[in-house]
C-alpha cells in the first residue's frame, strides 16, 4: 500500500507546444560532467549517466559532444577557464589572495580537484596537451604573484611554490571536514603562507637525477605480473587494462595468468595490499630511527615521498583505484589509510580538525608534486617536495 500525497492538480499543464531547448544546454552538460567526473572518475561515468542527470536523452547529448573523451576535455578546460576568470578579479601581485580565491572557488563549486587528477591520461595526446596548457594557467597566476612579492625567486622556483600552494588551496575538496568555513579559510591561508615564504636552496650545480632501470627481472612470475599491472594501471587506469594486457606486458600467455590470480580485481587487491604494507613498514622504520618529534616527522615524510615516487610504486593506485574493489575490500583500504594518517596526526601532538586537515594537505602536496613530470628536472626535486610538505606541517627545515 502507498500513501497518495498528490492533489488533483496535474503535474504538467497539457500543451500542444514543444518545450524550447534551453540556450545554455551545452553549459549545463559541462557543469554536470565536471561534477560526475570529479566524483566518480572517467570510467565510473558513462554518457547515459550524464544525459540522465541533465534531463536529456543520450542522443541529445551526442549532438553536443561526439564522445566521452571530448566531454572530459571540455569539462577540464571549462574548469580551468572558470578558475582563471575568478582570478582575474584578484590582485595579480598578491599570492595569498589568489590562493584564497582558488580555495573559495573549490568549495563554492564542489570542485573535486579536477586539475590534479589523472583523468586527462584518458585523452588523446593532442587533447591532453591542450588540457595541460589550460591547467597550467592556474598556478601560473600564483607564480606571477610570487615573482612580484619575491624577486629572489627564479621562474622555475616560483612555479614550484605555486603548484604547492595550489595543491594546498584545493586540498579541502578531496576529503570531508567539519571545520567551519572561516576557520578552514584561516588555516589554509596560514599553510599557504608557510609555502610562500619557503626558502629555495640552490646547492652545488648537480644534474637532475635520471630514473634508473636495473634490467633485473623478478624470479617470481606472480611478482612479474604485479609489476606489469602496476605500470599499466598507473599509465592507463584500472578500467582500461585487461588481463591479456597484463599477461602481454609480463611476457606470459593469457592462460597462465589465472594460475596466480582469479581475475583483475584480485590483481588490484594484491597491489593495494602491497601499497598499504609498504607505507606501514616505512612508518615503522622511520619511527624506530627518530631522535625527536621533528626528526620523526622528517623521516615519515621521507618514507612517504620515497614510496610515492618509486618507479614501481603502488601508492598512486592505492589512492586512485581503490573504488574499483568490492565494498569490503574498499572498507579495509579506507581503514588502513585512516590508521596511517592517524600516525601523522599523533606526531603533530594534537588530534584536532585543524591538525588532520593540515596532515591531509601535506600528504596531498606530496602526491600532487610527485606527479608533475616537469618538476623532475630540478636537481633537488625529491628533497624539495619533502621540505615543502614539512613546512605545511609546521616543521622548519634548514
Amino acid at each position: 500500500m502507498t500513501i497518495d500525497t498528490s492533489d488533483d492538480t496535474p503535474a504538467v499543464e497539457p500543451s500542444a507546444k514543444k518545450t524550447p531547448r534551453p540556450r545554455n544546454r551545452k553549459a549545463q552538460i559541462i557543469t554536470v560532467a565536471r561534477e560526475q567526473f570529479g566524483r566518480r572518475g572517467y570510467h565510473g561515468v558513462n554518457m547515459e549517466d550524464i544525459a540522465s542527470a541533465v534531463g536529456i536523452t543520450a542522443g541529445a547529448l551526442y549532438r553536443h559532444f561526439p564522445n566521452k573523451q571530448d566531454l572530459l576535455a571540455q569539462a577540464i578546460l571549462n574548469a580551468a577557464s572558470s578558475i582563471t576568470a575568478t582570478l582575474d578579479d584578484v590582485d595579480p601581485e598578491d599570492s595569498a589572495s589568489n590562493c584564497l580565491a582558488l580555495f573559495r572557488y573549490c568549495l563554492d563549486n564542489d570542485f573535486r580537484a579536477v586539475l590534479f587528477d589523472q583523468e586527462a591520461r584518458h585523452l588523446a595526446p593532442e587533447r591532453r596537451a591542450e588540457v595541460r596548457t589550460a591547467v597550467q594557467s592556474v598556478p601560473a597566476r600564483i607564480a606571477d604573484a610570487l615573482r612580484s612579492e619575491r624577486p629572489d625567486l627564479t621562474t622555475a622556483d616560483a612555479d614550484l611554490l605555486a603548484w604547492a600552494m595550489s595543491s594546498v588551496a584545493l586540498s579541502p575538496a578531496r576529503h570531508r571536514t567539519t571545520l567551519p568555513r572561516k576557520r578552514l579559510e584561516s588555516l589554509l591561508l596560514e599553510l599557504c603562507e608557510r609555502l610562500r615564504s619557503a626558502p629555495i636552496r640552490h646547492d652545488e650545480e648537480i644534474p637532475a637525477e635520471e630514473a634508473y632501470v636495473s634490467g633485473f627481472a623478478h624470479a617470481s612470475r606472480r611478482e612479474t605480473l604485479l609489476t606489469a599491472a602496476i605500470s599499466l594501471f598507473r599509465r592507463r587506469g584500472y578500467q582500461s587494462v585487461t588481463m591479456d594486457d597484463i599477461g602481454a606486458a609480463a611476457g606470459m600467455a593469457s592462460s597462465s595468468i589465472y594460475t596466480y590470480f582469479a581475475g583483475k580485481a584480485e590483481v588490484l587487491q594484491a597491489i593495494l595490499v602491497r601499497g598499504t604494507e609498504s607505507l606501514r613498514m616505512g612508518l615503522v622504520q622511520a619511527l624506530a630511527g627518530a631522535r625527536s618529534r621533528e626528526d620523526a616527522l622528517a623521516l615519515v615524510v621521507h618514507s612517504y615521498a620515497s614510496a610515492v615516487s618509486a618507479p614501481d610504486s603502488a601508492i598512486g593506485i592505492l589512492i586512485e583505484e581503490s573504488t574499483n574493489l568490492p565494498e569490503e575490500a574498499q572498507s579495509q583500504s579506507r581503514t588502513a589509510q585512516r590508521e596511517y594518517i592517524d600516525e601523522w596526526v599523533h606526531l603533530l601532538g594534537t588530534d584536532t580538525h585543524e591538525t588532520r586537515t593540515t596532515v591531509l594537505a601535506a600528504i596531498g602536496l606530496v602526491n600532487d608534486l610527485s606527479r608533475l613530470r616537469h618538476l623532475h628536472t630540478r636537481p633537488r626535486y625529491r628533497d624539495e617536495i619533502e621540505e615543502l610538505a614539512l613546512r605545511v606541517l609546521g616543521v622548519r627545515t634548514a
